[in-house]
């Protein structure tokens, strides 16, 4: 590896865990197949794949937990691209795609007027939502999506040419020798020639959370109100159906938080009352819209010589004329006229309010029959644009075995500082090659102090404080590792801490970093995916076995209880996995070092938990609370 040895000898550290890392992938593109590596902290995976696919020219999907973690990728592969055009005179092409709804929809952004970015847009700005500052319901409004944008309505977008999804982005993946994707975009999109390329999946342990939540259906009060009764009143003004009674109806006892989301065991028991007070009085205005786009193009029509060729096709696309008629019609030109493209503007309001009827009556359909391999919940959350609660109920895959097709691939490398095979076939259907790096960073410097206490006993709460004021008097850099948003009010009024959700996370965990805020404390974000170096203090709140009243684990549980299977290993699968995520955040270079307080004294029963503290060489201290 030039690129490595080069990268030596400018200062990077030699590790034998990077090199045999290095070997694996080689082989993998040699001989393709499944490699699962576990790649502790430390080991510099990121470059270990990274220098062969780019020596080797090598074509590559890269796909990753978050967004952020995509740009995080786009600095790496930007530094070794600089280094290959003076080593190997090698120019590295690469792209950093999003789902389509990331990007701006031109033709959907200057038909609303609602909000003003031509500064953006004159200032060579890619189209990607996460350099403007607007809330996510202005944005859902004007980004692309492919309801708007589907293949019919492209030919005919004046937009189409400049369009930053369909336009720039679909070409720049064409030409990508590596294309980083982020783990949601995985089971939803079709890639070129995937033969060709290799798939690397990085932060893997993750990767069964976003495909489930990608895959699943949804039905919000928001979408009845805005996408199909806002719809219905661009053409019938005082029309009105109250689709909040539904949800307040029969699932408003059922929340204890403000904003969360429960389980459902099925939602066959709701599907009467959703045909009688949604479904039925939605098609009855629907059917008089039709008829009243109907009447409007009769009269457009009617002692018209010609109209334009785009106008003919999508009507013929809608159905609102049949052969018959588009055969009858002329056509002299090709583009629609500025009446014309009024018309088409009302047209598409309607087929907009088309397609979500049709997806209205597929979820009806859905609710009738409960099934084992699909879980189902209601959520609800506050809503600037409705002004009240809105509120939502869903359906996803129990386990999405299946649903991606990694047999497709050149070969596969699943990696992550912390992966079960078990839990990837189980959750994901994917088996091959296992192998565990040595961990390089020194663990057995780290204090591990277990108080002697249980979650279920009064005096936890007690002894999480104390455990907290302990670090803050040690450290001025601390983590809160919490496993349920009831734990906050534990340490509410805290001097110096902050929490998860009170700002964007990144700048939270800069302001961690750069010493401005003393404490952060949060859930799963913070377990899994947090980089502050240097000496610190971590609490642990208990061991983070998954609430059995999250719905995709209370589902999960259920669905393994009718296979016949213990899901207490399922749990303590995906809880050790987490817990070695936990303790990663505190080593995140060579010269870390801190404490660790685990308020969770069950962890001595667990043998698996336990050999996960020995074989980092830690060695857990028991401590006896005097309250």
């Amino acid at each position: 590896m030039l690129l490595y040895e080069f990268l030596v000898s400018r200062g990077l550290e030699r590790r034998k865990a990077q090199e045999e890392f290095f070997h694996i992938v080689l082989e993998a593109f040699e001989k393709g197949g499944t490699k699962i590596i576990q790649a502790p902290t430390g080991t510099g995976k990121t470059y270990a794949y990274l220098i062969p696919i780019i020596e080797k020219g090598q074509k590559a999907i890269i796909s990753t937990g978050t967004k952020m973690l995509q740009e995080q990728l786009r600095r790496d592969i930007e530094t070794l691209k600089a280094y290959a055009k003076y080593l190997l005179n090698k120019d590295v092409s690469y792209l950093i795609l999003k789902g389509k709804a990331n990007y701006l929809c031109l033709d959907r952004y200057y038909s609303s007027q609602k909000v003003d970015l031509e500064d953006y847009i004159n200032s060579g700005w890619d189209g990607d939502y996460e350099f403007v500052g607007l809330p996510l319901e202005v944005w859902a409004e004007i980004c692309v999506d492919d309801d708007y944008c589907d293949s019919h309505y492209r030919s005919i977008c004046k937009y189409r040419k400049d369009c930053y999804y369909w336009g720039r982005i679909k070409s720049l993946e064409r030409q990508a020798q590596i294309i980083v994707i982020n783990h949601a975009l995985l089971s939803l999109k079709e890639f070129e020639d995937p033969q060709e390329k290799v798939l690397i999946i990085d932060e893997a342990h993750e990767l069964d959370k976003y495909i489930t939540n990608s895959l699943r259906t949804d039905l919000s009060l928001y979408t009845l109100r805005v996408q199909i009764l806002g719809r219905i009143r661009q053409f019938l003004p005082e029309a009105n159906v109250d689709v909040e009674d539904f949800f307040i109806k029969n699932f408003e006892k059922l929340f204890k938080e403000e904003e969360e989301e429960i389980p459902l065991d099925s939602l066959s028991i709701y599907q009467p009352s959703f045909e009688r007070d949604v479904l039925i009085p939605l098609e009855y205005l629907f059917n008089r819209v039709k008829e009243i786009v109907g009447e409007e193009v009769r009269e457009f029509l009617e002692g018209r010589l010609f109209i334009s060729l785009k106008l003919k096709d999508y009507l013929l696309m809608l159905g609102i004329i049949g052969w018959e008629s588009y055969l009858a019609l002329s056509s002299s030109y090709e583009d629609p006229s500025e009446e014309e493209e009024r018309l088409i503007r009302r047209l598409k309001s309607y087929d907009l309010l088309l397609k979500a009827m049709i997806k209205l009556r597929n979820f009806n359909l859905i609710m009738k029959e409960s099934k084992p391999h699909l879980g189902y919940l209601v959520g609800r959350k506050w809503s600037k644009r409705l002004k009240t609660f809105n509120y939502w109920i869903g359906v996803f895959p129990v386990f999405p075995a299946g649903h991606v097709d990694f047999k497709d691939y050149k070969a596969v490398i699943a990696t992550s500082a912390t992966l079960d095979p078990e839990d990837l076939k189980l959750t994901l259907g994917l088996e091959g090659q296992y192998y565990e790096l040595a961990h390089t960073f020194p663990y057995h410097r780290i204090n591990f102090l277990v108080y002697e206490v249980d979650p279920r006993e009064k005096n936890w709460p007690l002894a999480l404080k104390y455990a907290y004021k302990y670090l803050r008097s040690l450290y001025d850099k601390v983590l809160v590792l919490l496993t349920n948003k009831e734990q906050k009010a534990i340490f509410e009024g805290e001097e110096g801490l902050c929490f998860q959700g009170e700002g964007g996370l990144s700048e939270l965990v800069q302001g961690l970093r750069e010493g401005k805020i003393k404490a952060l404390a949060g859930f799963d974000s913070l377990w899994l995916g947090v980089d502050v170096p240097g000496q610190k203090g971590l609490l642990m709140a208990k061991l983070p076995f998954e609430s059995p009243e999250e719905p995709i684990t209370f589902h999960r549980i259920r669905f393994l209880k009718e296979l016949g299977l213990d899901p207490f290993d399922y749990q303590k699968r995906k809880a050790l996995i987490k817990f070695r995520q936990g303790i990663g955040r505190l080593m995140r270079t060579k010269d870390d070092d801190g404490t660790i307080i685990l308020c969770d004294k069950r962890v001595f029963k667990f043998r698996e938990f336990l050999n996960v503290l020995k074989k980092l060489g830690i060695n857990p201290i028991k401590v006896k609370i005097n309250y």
